[in-house]
C-alpha cells in the first residue's frame, strides 16, 4: 500500500511482448442482482476461482461489510452508507470498536466525515483520535468473546481535484478517481490492542484482517469501475447513472477505481483475467505493464502457491509513489509509463506490485510496526521474478544494483539500522535503503544457506501456512528454522537485527 518502491536502476531487457485481448472497458449491463443475505457465501465464490471458493470455509466468521456508495462527479464527492457484521475474535470483551478513516491523513487534501453510527439500531456517540484518522465507537455493553455486532455507519468523503498530498494517491483527476480505503476499516486488534498508529506518509497504512465485502456503488454512466473483488452486476439507471455490484473475499482492504478515459487491454491465465488499464497515449506501457503482470503471476503462482481472485487489475494513477497494492489490484504511477527513462523502474515496480498479492493482500502482516515482512520479501520475489525469466546473471545484477547498491550506500554514509524497526523509525531514505535494501540481503543469505530446494520450499510452506492470517517477524524465523532443519538466527541477527541502537 502507499509505499515508494525503491530502485538503484539496473538494465533489464524485456521479454517480448505476447498478444493480449483488447476488450471493450464497460462490461455488458445485466438485470438488478438480487438481494442476498449477509451470512450467504455464494455471492463471494462469484469472486474467486474453482479452487479458491474452498477458501472460504478457511476463514472463521470474518468481518463482513456491505456498502453502498454513490459518487458525485460535478463536486467530487462520495457518500456511502456501510453495514459490518464484527465478531470478537479475542479472548478478552471489548468496550469499543475503532474504524480508519484514511481520507483524513494529515496533508491528503481530502476528508471523510461520518455523520451516523448506529449499534444494533441504537445510536452511538463515536470520538475521533489519531489526528481523526480513527474513529472509535463506545459500546453500550461490552462485546463478550465470540459475540458479534452490527454496525451502521453513514458517511461522506470529499475528494481532492487534481492534486493531492501523501503520494497523490487519492485524487479525482480528469482521467481517473483514485478511492483507495476511503471508508470506514475496522483495523487489527490483538495482544497489543487496537492499531491506530498513524505512520509517515512514506509507509502503509492499513493492517487488517481479511474480510468479506459487498459494494454497490452509482457513478455516471460512462465511467467504468475498476476495483478489488469482481462485478457481478451492472444496472442502468434512468438518470443517466448506473450501479455497480461487486463482491471480494477474503480481502484485507477494498479499493475503487473510476474512470472514462482508461483503455483496457487483458489477458487469461487459468480462471484469472488479468486487466491493465492505461491512459490513451500510454497504450504501448498498458500492453507491457500486462505482459510484466503476467510473466509476474506465472512466476508467483509457480514459487509460492496459487492466486485464489477471478482478476487481477493493473491501474495507471497519477500516484507518485511508483507503485501502490491492494488485494486484487495494484496501481503504477503514470510518470513511469510515459518517461523511457523509466523504463526498468517500471518493469520492476510492476512485478514488485504484483508479488504483494502474495505478501500482503494473502499473507498479512503489521505494516506499520513491522514493514519488512512483506516489503523485503516483495523485493526479494522481484529478483526471483527476473531470476526466472532472464536467468542468474540478471538477477545477481538487480542483487548488486537494486539491494547492494541501495543498502551499502546507506551504510557508507553511517545509516546503517536494524531492518526490523517500525516506519517510523526511519526518515524516508533510511527506509527504503534499510527496510527494501538492507531486508532482502536476508533472503538472499538464508537462500544461500539452505540451498535452492529447502528455500522455495521455505516460500511455499510460509504462504499456505499464513495464507488469510497475519503473520509476524517470529514467524519467519520459525518457518525458515523449521524447514533448514537447523538455526539460522546468525542470519537473522546479522541482517535483520543488526546493528542495535
Amino acid at each position: 500500500m502507499r509505499s515508494r518502491i525503491y530502485f538503484w536502476v539496473v538494465i533489464l531487457v524485456l521479454s517480448a511482448c505476447n498478444p493480449f485481448s483488447n476488450a471493450a472497458i464497460t462490461p455488458a449491463s445485466t438485470p438488478a442482482p438480487t438481494k442476498f443475505a449477509v451470512d450467504d457465501l455464494a455471492i463471494y465464490r462469484l469472486a474467486l476461482t474453482s479452487t479458491a471458493q474452498n477458501d472460504l470455509a478457511l476463514i472463521d466468521r470474518p468481518t463482513r461489510y456491505n456498502l453502498t456508495l454513490k459518487y458525485d462527479d460535478k463536486n467530487a464527492t462520495l457518500s456511502g452508507t456501510q453495514q459490518v457484521i464484527y465478531l470478537n475474535h479475542e479472548s478478552v470483551p471489548l468496550n469499543e470498536i475503532y474504524f480508519r478513516l484514511f481520507a483524513n491523513y494529515p496533508d491528503s487534501g481530502g476528508k471523510i466525515e461520518v455523520t451516523q453510527v448506529q449499534v444494533n439500531g441504537e445510536s452511538a456517540a463515536p470520538v475521533l483520535e489519531a489526528k481523526n484518522t480513527a474513529l472509535r465507537v463506545p459500546l453500550k455493553t461490552p462485546l463478550a468473546p465470540d459475540a458479534s455486532t452490527s454496525i451502521h455507519l453513514e458517511f461522506s468523503v470529499t475528494i481532492p481535484r487534481g492534486k493531492s498530498g501523501h503520494y497523490n494517491d487519492f485524487v479525482a483527476t480528469e482521467s481517473v478517481v483514485t478511492l483507495p480505503t476511503v471508508y470506514p476499516l475496522i483495523p487489527a486488534h490483538d495482544s497489543q490492542g487496537w492499531h491506530i498508529e498513524l505512520p509517515p506518509a512514506y509507509g502503509d497504512l492499513v493492517y487488517a484482517d481479511v474480510s468479506f465485502y459487498t459494494v454497490t456503488i452509482t457513478v455516471p454512466s460512462n465511467m467504468v469501475v475498476i476495483a478489488s473483488g469482481s462485478t457481478i452486476g451492472l444496472h442502468d439507471n434512468n438518470d443517466g447513472t448506473s450501479t455497480w455490484t461487486l463482491a471480494g473475499a477474503p480481502m484485507r482492504d477494498f479499493d475503487i477505481n473510476l474512470t472514462s478515459q482508461l483503455n483496457k487491454v487483458s489477458t487469461v491465465i487459468g480462471e484469472t483475467t488479468i486487466n491493465s488499464y492505461s491512459e490513451p497515449k500510454d497504450t504501448e506501457a498498458g500492453k507491457q505493464a500486462l505482459q510484466v503482470a503476467s510473466d509476474a503471476f506465472k512466476v508467483f503462482v509457480k514459487r509460492f502457491g496459487p492466486y485464489p481472485y477471478r482478476e487481477l487489475d493493473v491501474v495507471e494513477t497519477p500516484t507518485s509513489a511508483g507503485g501502490i497494492e491492494y488485494p486484487g489490484i495494484v496501481v503504477v504511477g503514470s510518470s513511469l509509463y510515459n518517461d523511457s527513462r523509466s523504463q526498468q523502474y517500471f518493469e520492476f515496480a510492476t512485478a514488485h506490485e504484483v508479488s504483494h498479492q502474495w505478501w500482503y493482500a494473502m499473507v498479512g502482516n503489521d505494516q506499520v510496526n513491522y514493514p519488512w515482512v512483506d516489503e523485503a520479501l516483495a523485493q526479494y520475489s522481484t529478483l526471483l521474478y527476473v531470476e526466472d525469466l532472464r536467468g542468474t546473471s540478471a538477477a545477481n545484477a538487480v542483487l548488486r544494483g537494486n539491494f547492494q547498491g541501495l543498502y551499502n550506500r546507506a551504510r557508507n554514509q553511517g545509516r546503517d539500522a536494524a531492518v526490523n524497526q517500525p516506519v517510523g523509525a526511519f526518515d524516508e531514505n533510511d527506509y527504503g535503503a534499510i527496510v527494501y535494501g538492507k531486508g532482502p540481503l536476508f533472503f538472499d543469505a538464508i537462500r544461500k544457506k539452505m540451498g535452492d530446494d529447502k528455500f522455495f520450499k521455505l516460500l511455499s510452506t510460509y504462504f499456505e501456512r499464513y495464507r488469510y492470517k497475519i503473520t509476524f517477524p517470529e514467524d519467519v524465523l520459525k518457518t525458515a528454522e523449521e524447514i533448514n532443519g537447523a538455526s539460522l538466527q546468525t542470519e537473522y541477527d546479522q541482517w535483520i537485527n543488526s546493528p542495535k541502537k
